[in-house]
């Protein structure tokens, strides 16, 4: 059996720790949409270093429950980005119908 190269470990806990500062990162987004709308928002992507190897089994916990939480987080994504579809589409119906729509004046003084 050959011995894992210097540094293994080491590449392994940034990584996994560049994986868990992005998860902290959607988090904050999440947490915090309703007022980040005005504020700009620079996209997080992870990319994982060349040559990394396999996953050392002392830090198979930790890889679990970081995938645990990137679940987690994907799951609240998907919640948050249906709520905003279904807004869009109640904003656009209700322009729709503010635009379409002809006032009308009934005199009652008769």
């Amino acid at each position: 059996m050959t011995s894992p190269p210097d540094g293994w470990d080491t590449a392994w806990v940034a990584a996994l720790e560049a994986m868990e500062l992005e998860a902290d990162e959607v988090e904050q987004l999440l947490r915090h949409r309703d007022v980040l709308e005005t504020a700009p928002v620079t996209p997080v992507t992870f990319t994982p270093p060349d040559g990394l190897g396999p996953l050392p089994l002392a830090l198979a916990d930790r890889a679990r429950r970081l995938v645990q939480r990137q679940l987690d987080l994907s799951r609240e994504l998907t919640i948050a980005m249906a709520g905003n579809r279904q807004q869009a589409r109640l904003v656009g119906r209700l322009h729709r119908e503010a635009v379409d729509s002809v006032p009308v004046f009934l005199d009652n003084r008769s």
